[in-house]
């Protein structure tokens, strides 16, 4: 389960050492230097997560998840259910489904979407609208974990929303050493 506050990481250059969280979101790259990466952030004992959305090189499809998951990553990140699916099955069981909150439209059928397929962790974007959609989620899906990620800038935010969520995603280098 994720628990806290997650690296996200836009910057390539980032490197273990300079990362306080033990968990990581690789939210870009490429295809030759995401093992490079993966290994760099597993050696320092960190758990790492890929949006295989945004890898260039890497096309969505299970070659695509395959592939990661022999990288050695501990789960995907995407908005695909298809791929989402296709991690689970070839037992990224961690793998994230993220979830857009655009309206309460997008909310009622994001909800479908996880009971009726079984999802136990998702991703809520923009983050701050976790706190006020979760507890309908968890109606629904006692069990999911709850990631809010996405314009999450001050620590009062985090409190906030660490009512709600099990995890926090942050670029934000000055909130990786919040204490959860």
């Amino acid at each position: 389960m994720l628990k806290g506050i997650i690296a996200a990481l836009w910057d390539r250059k980032e490197r273990p050492e300079a990362v306080i969280p033990e968990t990581v979101f690789f939210l870009n790259g490429g295809l030759f230097e995401v093992q490079e990466r993966i290994d760099q952030f597993k050696s320092a004992g960190k758990r790492v997560f890929v949006d295989i959305d945004f890898v260039s090189g890497l096309s969505g499809d299970e070659d695509s998840v395959i592939y990661l998951k022999r990288s050695g990553v501990d789960g995907i990140i995407t908005a695909k259910l298809r791929i989402f699916k296709q991690a689970v099955n070839v037992g990224l069981n961690q793998s994230l489904l993220r979830f857009f909150v655009l309206d309460s439209r997008a909310v009622d059928k994001g909800i479908q979407q996880i009971v009726s397929n079984g999802v136990r962790n998702i991703e809520i974007l923009p983050g701050i609208v976790a706190a006020k959609i979760a507890p309908k989620i968890r109606a629904h899906a006692p069990d999911i974990t709850i990631v809010a990620a996405g314009l999450i800038d001050t620590a009062e935010e985090i409190e906030t929303l660490k009512k709600h969520v099990d995890a926090v995603s942050t670029s934000s280098t000055t909130l990786w050493s919040y204490r959860w």
